[in-house]
């Protein structure tokens, strides 16, 4: 092999290299719409493990409830926290962040119940304080629009207010 040979396949073979990566980001980044509903549909169940109901069908409706509040809820928060939220969302979509983040090359909807709360508690307890608030804001925001619904009021023995008018 000559000089000029060795110098169009090196770039022949960083061109497809730089090619192959930009294709990857594409694809990874494309299902960023739907990022927050794969994520909490992913971490849902591990999150509220014990609060559930014991039915399956209204443990399925529960959730999806749950999620649909926390994602309209998410309009709500200061611009700031939308924007983090949003990118761990996306960020737990992407492989490589993921395996960063998490430590799993599998999605997280693909993970074992108990691996997803392994995960949750490696946050938690993470010297990190970037998980740890990871952890802490998901936690808070998926219980207040878990137990903001009426029908979970009873499982707190909580019991509305009432007006006299």
């Amino acid at each position: 092999m000559n000089r000029r040979q060795f110098i169009f396949r090196s770039l022949a073979l960083t061109l497809a290299a730089s090619t192959g990566y930009a294709v990857y980001q594409h694809q990874s980044l494309q299902g960023s719409d739907n990022a927050a509903v794969l994520v909490l549909d992913a971490l849902l169940p591990a999150v509220l493990m014990g609060a559930l109901p014991a039915d399956m069908a209204a443990q399925q409706l529960s959730l999806v409830q749950t999620r649909d509040d926390v994602l309209q809820f998410l309009a709500y928060l200061p611009h700031s926290q939308q924007q983090q939220l949003q990118q761990l969302f996306e960020l737990l979509q992407q492989d490589l962040a993921r395996l960063a983040l998490t430590g799993q090359w599998l999605q997280l909807a693909d993970l074992p119940l108990p691996a997803r709360l392994d995960l949750l508690f490696s946050w938690r307890d993470s010297y990190f304080s970037l998980l740890q608030q990871a952890f802490s804001g998901l936690r808070e925001l998926i219980y207040t629009a878990f137990y903001g619904q009426p029908q979970h009021w009873l499982s707190l023995q909580y019991s509305a207010p009432e007006f006299n008018l």
